[in-house]
């Protein structure tokens, strides 16, 4: 039986109305307040008034501390759309508050460690071995494709779930602002008209798309005719990735198929987030300039802060599964 049809739950209605919050931070926020109200048997609005028994619940529901940070920060962001617990409860929003610099700061930690958690180093994966793998694949496979896009290219996050397939009769050098802004889909792949001159990439809905702006790249030739060579393959279709349906995914289910066919291919609970790792920690920095290595953050979507977090010192010696 699912709550929110038995008990509104304002808390996440607060979340969910608020125009101020993009489409994905609201299905994120949502998905993890969802996850724990389901849990505990009650609506978020009431659990958020229990810190003192709530905390060590998460605490001991979720072993890694960046995943109770993350249940924290939905539960401050659904307190904070509730004006009345600023006057009703303000003692636990101070608890809430308290907790969530006491994980960041636990969490900086074992960054600035340059360390992977234990889960992190059950999942890692050489580079070396991912690109030796998605080599073995069948052409045209899915399987295939999605490994492509994530070692060609500098790997994203889970920001390719909802690409439209666009057949554009100009190349890549042409395609004018007045043409992507005609694109209804805000995500798109633009393929010339001629198979020699190479596709292009446009990401207007991602992660940090309100401090990064457009994202938008000219695909490596290698990585277009391995979509080309896709799409021959099987059915036309409308979409990069499709579901069984033809229809494309959500983020949520995007993210659970690539963990799916991840875990299938190097059978370990291999994620996106640590190809991202893995792609970083096969670099030698020592022949990276610092233009080199901002623009590196820019064509991945994140800071340069955030990628000197993503190397580990020991990462890349010490974890992942032996070379086949």
């Amino acid at each position: 039986m699912h709550l929110a049809t038995t008990k509104p739950d304002k808390a996440l209605q607060g979340i969910l109305q608020d125009p101020a919050l993009s489409d994905s931070s609201k299905h994120t926020y949502a998905q993890r307040l969802r996850a724990i109200s389901a849990k505990l048997g009650q609506p978020i609005s009431e659990l958020a008034m229990q810190p003192i028994t709530i905390l060590p619940w998460i605490k001991q529901q979720y072993s890694e501390v960046a995943t109770q940070k993350n249940v924290v920060t939905a539960v401050l962001a659904a307190l904070r759309r509730m004006p009345a617990v600023k006057d009703q409860s303000p003692q636990a929003l101070a608890i809430w508050l308290h907790a969530s610099k006491e994980l960041e700061a636990q969490q900086q930690a074992q960054l600035k460690a340059n360390e992977p958690s234990a889960r992190q180093q059950r999942g890692y994966v050489d580079f070396r071995e991912v690109i030796k793998v998605r080599t073995g694949l069948a052409k045209g496979s899915r399987q295939r494709l999605l490994l492509a896009f994530y070692t060609m290219i500098p790997p994203l996050r889970c920001d390719l779930n909802r690409v439209a397939l666009l057949q554009c009769p100009a190349s890549a050098a042409t395609i004018s602002q007045d043409d992507v802004d005609t694109v209804k889909e805000n995500n798109f792949l633009c393929l010339p008209a001629d198979r020699k001159k190479p596709a292009i990439l446009v990401l207007r809905e991602f992660k940090t798309a309100n401090s990064a702006g457009i994202w938008r790249r000219t695909l490596p030739m290698n990585l277009t005719q391995e979509l080309w060579t896709s799409l021959q393959a099987e059915s036309p279709r409308r979409w990069l990735f499709t579901t069984k349906s033809g229809s494309p995914y959500t983020a949520k289910n995007f993210s659970k198929w690539c963990c799916s066919v991840l875990q299938t291919l190097f059978e370990r609970p291999l994620t996106l987030t640590l190809l991202r790792h893995s792609y970083l920690n096969s670099m030698d920095w020592n022949k990276l300039t610092i233009a080199a290595r901002e623009n590196l953050a820019a064509d991945m979507c994140h800071s340069t802060e955030t990628q000197d977090t993503y190397r580990w010192i020991s990462g890349k010696h010490h974890t992942g599964r032996k070379q086949r």
